[in-house]
């Protein structure tokens, strides 16, 4: 390691923060537009906060540092359990919207406050230190009086000696400390391309108040220290005579006795680390997709923003890639890469969003992510539709005639058994017939309505409706749409006209062009 480009990177305040998540169970269910979960995750956190002076008096000592400020130096240390219930629900085609409540069962908690320390040396070589801590503690641990076994008494001294430490006969569910917190998101899809989404997590906090296992030590004071006086440890043989190693620990026995802790236990309360999240994402086709997001978080009064910009492949079936770029606090070159397979009910996935981590001189951040999702309950309803086309859930009306030029000659289709019974030589029509029927419908996404549709779908599923809408769109169908018939049926339009002749001649070329919409027909609205 290259202490000096370790020294001469680091700011005057620096901090190092560590999150782990572990999921012990996640289940998600739908119904219709609703759709609920259950997660059940084991989080800890982690936060050392440290000045550059503490590496000045390790690197350099006190001889040119008169005055070392190690400031806000302290530790952050939190694990807790969260059973989180969440619900969703899509509003319309474009938007959806959900929460989630978190039950949290605070395990343990490390939380030092008020944390100051400073060392200021005199021209006469004499040290003068200062120190004020507050040490909050809640864990499954007996601390206590070790030569009384009982707890120390409040706004009283402690030795350090008498300190004791106890976990014999404790398990976590001892100290389970509950508390709620709440998550909120939303995701709006512009078109069928383009989404956006947001959210905000973690606003919540857990109060630690179980007092059998709660403690609170804080300390305020100042030593002076003009040396260690060794001139009666050279000559043995003199009464006054004093070993090197008395010498010094006189100084260890005196720093004890002035920097002595005393007990202040009650309750206390720490809040979460809440998070924003705004990115959006936009499909460029069938394999590839863009995105970005803008990341901020709260970490003890700290603002940790970041934004990321990330592209994504799906290469081969059950196999999906990317790679991303990041800009975070201080730390402007940040690669990142993911890959996630799955393989028959197993799903793999590893990613991280800083690559050049394993080069730890550099690396101001890293987060990363590996996991096994266990898939069930899923149909691929793709392989179907492969092998069999969709067909509408209806038959054509009975026939209505129409004068026999009303569309040019290379409009019409192929002649069709049972579909056009009035045949002749060269298959010119002698009565061609306009297939369409008049309905009472709905626009599901907008009031307004055309005079006329052209259909090539039925469903009584709205969401197999919008699926095959969106396919529409895709093909190029801009002006796709679902009506909504007055018995439950979702007609699936992939255009819209004003007059009858126009909506006739595109049905008759969509089932010339697209032979998987061969029974296209004509809706008149009312």
């Amino acid at each position: 390691m290259d202490i000096n480009r370790f020294y001469k990177s680091l700011h005057k305040r620096n901090f190092l923060y560590f999150n782990n998540e572990n999921s012990i169970l996640s289940v998600g269910v739908k119904a219709k537009q609703w759709y609920g979960t259950l997660d059940i995750t084991q989080r800890n956190d982690f936060l050392f906060r440290y000045n550059k002076d503490l590496f000045t008096f390790l690197k350099y000592g006190n001889l040119e540092h008169s005055s070392l400020d190690f400031g806000k130096l302290g530790m952050n240390v939190n694990s807790y359990l969260e059973v989180a219930l969440g619900l969703s629900r899509q509003m319309d085609e474009k938007l959806t919207v959900g929460a989630r409540l978190k039950f949290l069962m605070g395990v343990a908690n490390l939380h030092m406050t008020d944390s100051d320390l400073d060392i200021v040396t005199e021209e006469d070589g004499t040290m003068r230190l200062h120190s004020r801590q507050n040490i909050r503690i809640a864990a499954p641990v007996r601390i206590r009086n070790e030569r009384s076994g009982l707890p120390f008494e409040v706004n009283q001294p402690i030795e350090w000696d008498d300190i004791d430490f106890n976990t014999n006969g404790l398990n976590v569910s001892d100290i389970l400390n509950a508390s709620f917190a709440i998550d909120l998101g939303g995701e709006y899809k512009f078109d069928d391309r383009l989404k956006f989404f947001a959210s905000l997590t973690d606003l919540g906090f857990i109060r630690w108040g179980n007092k059998d296992f709660n403690y609170n030590f804080y300390q305020d004071a100042d030593f002076v220290w003009d040396g260690a006086d060794i001139s009666h440890s050279v000559n043995d043989k003199l009464g006054d005579h004093i070993s090197v190693d008395s010498a010094f620990q006189k100084i260890t026995n005196d720093l004890k006795d002035n920097f002595r802790l005393k007990s202040k236990g009650n309750s206390y309360m720490t809040m979460l680390s809440p998070k924003l999240y705004l990115g959006a994402t936009y499909q460029l086709n069938r394999m590839f997709d863009v995105g970005g997001l803008f990341r901020a978080s709260l970490v003890n009064g700290m603002f940790l923003p970041s934004l990321t910009a990330s592209v994504n492949g799906r290469f081969i079936r059950n196999v999906s890639a990317s790679v991303s770029y990041s800009i975070t606090r201080g730390s402007y070159v940040n690669v990142g890469a993911g890959i996630t397979a799955k393989l028959g009910p197993l799903q793999l996935y590893v990613q991280t969003d800083n690559l050049l981590a394993c080069n730890y001189t550099n690396t101001q951040s890293a987060n990363g992510r590996f996991g096994i999702n266990f898939l069930f309950g899923h149909k691929d309803h793709k392989k179907k539709d492969k092998k069999k086309k969709e067909q509408p859930l209806e038959e054509l009306v009975a026939p209505i005639v129409v004068q026999k030029d009303s569309v040019p000659r290379d409009t019409l289709p192929e002649v069709v058994k049972d579909t056009i019974k009035d045949v002749v030589k060269d298959t010119v029509l002698v009565n061609p017939v306009a297939p369409v029927q008049t309905e009472k419908v709905v626009d599901v996404a907008d009031d307004t309505l055309r005079n006329f549709y052209v259909i090539v779908g039925s469903f009584k599923n709205k969401q197999k409706a919008e699926i095959l809408r969106r396919k529409l769109h895709f093909m190029g169908f801009k002006n796709s749409a679902v009506l909504e018939e007055g018995e439950g049926m979702f007609r699936v339009s992939a255009a819209c006209y004003n007059t009858h002749a126009a909506c006739w001649e595109e049905v008759f070329r969509i089932r010339k062009e697209y032979p998987q919409f061969i029974d296209a027909w004509g809706l008149s609205a009312k």
